[in-house]
């Protein structure tokens, strides 16, 4: 079993010690706009370039000991009908981590 710590990896947006910004990953994009408050499902993250949603924030989760709420949610198809899908989103001591890591690497802007 792994041993999950409660700091959060704060170089997830560098590539070396010295602290050269990179370009940013799938991974950094996605926790900004959840340290920016946005809740999304499968269907809201495709639209932005997500392809496997459950997967990102898994990895999010593990990479920065952060916790997502969850949330079935019902959306429209594009049948016309409406179909269960999980809504993903930060809070609480979870969001102020990721916003703590967005801070601390100043390539990312929070606006």
């Amino acid at each position: 079993m792994k041993n999950v710590t409660s700091e959060p990896r704060v170089n997830a947006i560098y590539t070396n010690s010295k602290s050269t910004p990179r370009q940013l990953t799938k991974l950094d994009s996605m926790l900004l706009r959840f340290a920016n408050g946005q809740k999304l499902n499968r269907f809201d993250a495709e639209r932005i370039g997500d392809h496997c949603l459950p997967s990102t924030v898994s990895d999010l989760q593990k990479r920065n000991a952060l916790t997502f709420c969850r949330k079935l949610v019902k959306v429209p198809n594009r049948f016309g009908s409406r179909t269960s899908v999980m809504m993903y989103w930060l809070e609480g001591e979870s969001l102020l981590i990721a916003r703590k890591i967005i801070k601390l690497n100043s390539s990312i802007s929070t606006t």
